[in-house]
């Protein structure tokens, strides 16, 4: 009940108290004054009874209202702590299903590094008992063209590099013309010895592809990048890496299943890898390994076809084989010879949605004649030399 509710009742009562105590006296002369006050002053104490019986009637259905009000308060908060709570028990058991699945991946594929690493050093054992046991293999007093190392030393580095994680991953910027932006990078290997000194591809590539390490080396270099990948997570979603897969890789028959079962076993690495094979490779490989790797394109993976030495390749095959670039040498691009119009090679790849890309670009005069070409993809030491992975993805 409200204060001017009240206010209105308490003088409604005294004027009824005040007229009665003046009116029936002179209704009633044998009351008196006295009596007049007397009956006043009772239908004043009946009026103000009445009122509180009033007022403590109003107060209970208030705090009545109140109580069912705050009881239907209480049920509503009841009823979202309770999904409240079920959200955050099912929000749990997902987060530990995804930190489950990741770290089966993880395991995955350390698993399979170990046992990468175990077949490269038995390898890699085998192959320089196999060397100094046979002269005639590898001769000590061979020399590696461009370096003053020997052949059996440059062997014995690379089987302790590989026995002791010394397999780094550089990468090169593959840039967008003529802006420079970097779009994509393409993974290469480098050796140390114990000293820390790198020995480049030129110094070993030959008695790796002897000695069957270069396949270890090109699937190291595979997970190394994959590993950096994994770092990146969502930045830069439209940036690629480029991996080369060598002949010997192909017709590894204990590698190369596990390698495309691995590879659909994570199709999210789809829109970030890039395997990259030869011409002569393309061009010979059996019709099984493009099978096998037909599984891959069909779910998203692609491919480049780099150490191009003809043009006449027929780009519809390449397309159907899941291939969306192709690098060139600026040295084709360029010559005199050409078959065709090299302002018409980007348009006549491009109709199959294939990318070029022209690579060894190390002259500002070199690029000018490719920006001619309309080419808008470059590569090569103008831009940027193979840098260590670690210094590039701490920026990215």
């Amino acid at each position: 009940m409200g204060a001017l509710v009240n206010i209105i009742l308490i003088l409604g009562n005294v004027i009824i108290a005040v007229f009665a105590s003046v009116v029936l006296p002179g209704i009633f002369p044998e009351l008196g004054v006295l009596g007049g006050r007397i009956v006043g002053g009772g239908i004043f104490l009946l009026g103000l009874q009445l009122h509180l019986m009033l007022s403590l009637r109003a107060n209970k259905e208030d705090v009545s209202e109140r109580l069912m009000s705050l009881h239907q308060d209480y049920q509503v908060y009841q009823d979202q702590l309770e999904q409240y709570k079920n959200e955050t028990i099912k929000l749990r058991e997902q987060v530990k299903a995804n930190e489950h699945g990741h770290n089966k991946e993880i395991v995955n594929e350390m698993r399979l590094l170990q046992t990468l690493l175990s077949q490269v050093v038995e390898k890699s054992g085998k192959t320089l008992s196999h060397s100094f046991g046979h002269s005639g293999s590898l001769q000590s007093t061979e020399v590696i063209h461009g370096s003053d190392r020997e052949a059996d030393e440059i062997l014995n580095i690379m089987h302790y590099a590989l026995e002791d994680n010394r397999i780094d991953l550089y990468l090169q910027p593959i840039v967008a013309l003529p802006s420079r932006k970097v779009m994509h990078y393409e993974a290469y290997s480098r050796v140390r010895d114990d000293k820390g000194e790198v020995i480049f591809p030129s110094q070993y590539i030959k008695l790796a592809e002897d000695s069957g390490l270069v396949s270890t080396l090109d699937n190291l270099l595979l997970f190394r990048c994959i590993q950096v990948i994994r770092r990146l997570g969502t930045r830069k979603p439209n940036m690629r890496f480029f991996c080369n897969i060598s002949s010997v890789s192909l017709n590894d028959k204990d590698f190369f299943p596990q390698f495309v079962d691995f590879m659909l076993d994570n199709q999210e690495l789809a829109d970030r890898l890039v395997f990259e094979f030869t011409q002569q490779d393309v061009q010979r490989q059996p019709n099984i390994i493009w099978d096998k790797l037909a599984s891959l394109g069909k779910r998203g993976f692609r491919f480049s076809m780099d150490n191009v030495q003809v043009l006449s390749h027929d780009h519809s095959d390449l397309a159907a084989r899941y291939f969306h670039y192709v690098k060139l040498n600026p040295d084709l691009l360029l010559a005199e010879n050409i078959d065709i119009d090299r302002n018409d090679i980007k348009e006549s790849f491009k109709r199959y949605d294939i990318e070029v890309i022209v690579e060894k670009i190390e002259s500002d005069p070199t690029l000018v004649e490719i920006l001619d070409c309309g080419i808008d993809r470059g590569q090569g030491y103008l831009f940027g030399e193979p840098v260590l992975s670690s210094d590039i993805t701490s920026k990215l």
